[in-house]
């Protein structure tokens, strides 16, 4: 390692690692943060480990969905390319008030409310969606839909986080593993479906709905699934409440037999009172309206507002290159062949093995953060590396050689992905942490709405145009993660 480099690791460091001040507010969280390490990781840790990937699951799970039910919506309910992406856009408006409310929420009532609620939401509206009579209905189901499911990834990250110990604060990357295997579902149960019961739109661009019958089977499995992922949170493990949000809402005598009881099932001993942590006054809602106030004002405050600007910037830009590539890959795959085109098997076939290959690049990821390129030049290099890939897929009309771009680019978007997950709460204390994640998060969803629309608009008059911009948007991203000021790499969540 460079003298550079150690020198920016000692100074981030300093940022997060020092003992505090008594008037730090994160300064309670230090004592707990021995606790945590004191505790280790046991069985409800590792539970809670596979919960929270199930709402990982069903986020990636339902983004691949729309891509791959998007033809044949188009064909059923005659929607032009130029507006076929407003479904997309709607659960992207959806999640805009899912990634920021459950984030606030979750800060206000709880982790553990909101971490059922999400699903709850998700199940009911995603299954409404298969029944939708009409393109507008189909989009403002698949809003509400975006709502609950918009809430997971904020609020499951947060929870898992400040259940473990700092020593082992990387398996919230191994979290990122449950991503592309969500996308794997569902590319899966498309490749099963959709195929098989497809209609054959006709010279005049008719389409007959009976016929018709696999995007809603699709949509339909999907929602059952989120049903039974939310029965599982519910009936796997006695949850309890977060610890760390306990303290801050003031119920320290909570936070202690909380972990206490975590102490027991690991097989351990705690000695801990309630003099270790300071008072934490109770809020009215007045007072948590308040908070959320000065906690967003904090977020732009000193050192701090370099990462949040930063951080929010990382997550505008791959939001948007993202989906204007993956949202119509299917489309992608079937038109830009120059050889004999691919069947509907095939397309969906393709589609799953690109997905599946972005499983890899999530376990390949937990190995990177840890190692000396850290979190920063994981994201930074993974980025620059997708942006090449997509490029060259413009480049070939061979449907093979265009799938090891696409696999390539899978591999490392989830990778990617995967890192701005883990990194994002790493880098905001507990106090402002669901705050800080939900913020970033709503504004990747704010300028991923615009990304179905452009991307249709340049497919109309030439798909390598949409291609071109997200290539561009993805090296872009990873140029501003180079610039992040602190890197988390080994240093304990506050």
């Amino acid at each position: 390692m460079s003298g550079t480099e150690t020198a920016s690791k000692e100074k981030d460091t300093v940022i997060l690692a020092v003992s505090p001040s008594p008037d730090d507010p994160t300064a309670k969280f230090h004592r707990l943060n021995e606790l945590l390490s004191e505790i280790g990781m046991g069985t409800y840790q590792w539970k809670m480990f596979t919960l929270c990937g199930l709402g990982w699951i069903a986020d990636n799970m339902w983004l691949q969905i729309l891509a791959s039910v998007l033809p044949q919506v188009q064909a059923e309910f005659n929607v032009p390319d130029a507006t076929s992406g407003l479904g997309t856009s709607c659960v992207f408006i959806g999640m805009i008030f899912g990634s920021l409310g459950w984030g606030v929420i979750s800060d206000i009532i709880g982790r553990k409310p909101a971490f059922v609620l999400t699903l709850t939401l998700g199940g009911i509206f995603g299954t409404a969606a298969a029944f939708s009579p009409n393109f507008l209905a189909y989009c403002i189901l698949l809003g509400l839909m975006g709502v609950g499911v918009g809430g997971n990834l904020p609020v499951d990250g947060s929870l898992f986080l400040e259940f473990i110990p700092k020593e082992r604060q990387s398996l919230l990357m191994m979290l990122s593993l449950f991503w592309p295997v969500g996308g794997a579902i569902g590319a899966l149960f498309s490749w099963w479906l959709i195929p098989s019961y497809s209609c054959v739109v006709t010279a005049a661009g008719y389409c007959d709905p009976a016929s018709n019958r696999g995007w809603r089977y699709t949509i339909a499995a999907m929602g059952l699934l989120t049903f039974a992922m939310l029965l599982f949170r519910i009936f796997f493990i006695k949850m309890y409440e977060s610890p760390k949000w306990l303290i801050t809402a003031g119920r320290k005598e909570e936070a202690i037999e909380t972990l206490k009881k975590l102490a027991e099932m690991n097989g351990k001993t705690i000695q801990v009172s309630v003099d270790e942590f300071p008072d934490v006054e109770r809020e009215t809602t007045a007072e948590s309206i308040k908070r959320f106030t000065r906690d967003v004002k904090a977020l732009f405050v000193g050192k701090m507002i370099v990462t949040t600007v930063l951080i929010c910037l990382v997550w505008m830009t791959i939001s948007v290159a993202y989906t204007m590539f993956y949202g119509f890959l299917p489309k992608f795959l079937a038109t830009k062949g120059t050889g004999t085109p691919l069947t509907l098997n095939e397309v969906y076939r393709n589609y799953f093995i690109q997905t599946a290959f972005g499983i890899p690049g999530s376990i390949a990821g937990t190995y990177l953060i840890d190692s000396r390129i850290g979190r920063k030049g994981t994201m930074c290099a993974g980025a620059i590396g997708i942006g090449i890939s997509l490029f060259l897929f413009t480049t070939s009309g061979d449907s093979w050689i265009q799938l090891v771009y696409n696999c390539i680019a899978s591999f490392l978007s989830n990778l990617v992905y995967g890192v701005i997950y883990a990194y994002t709460p790493e880098v905001f204390a507990t106090n402002v942490r669901g705050t800080g994640v939900g913020l970033a998060s709503c504004l990747g969803r704010i300028v991923g709405v615009s990304a179905p629309f452009l991307s249709g608009a340049l497919i109309a008059v030439n798909p390598n145009y949409a291609l071109y911009l997200s290539a561009g948007l993805f090296a872009l991203m990873g140029v501003i993660s180079a610039f992040l000021p602190i890197e988390t790499r080994g240093v304990a969540a506050l």
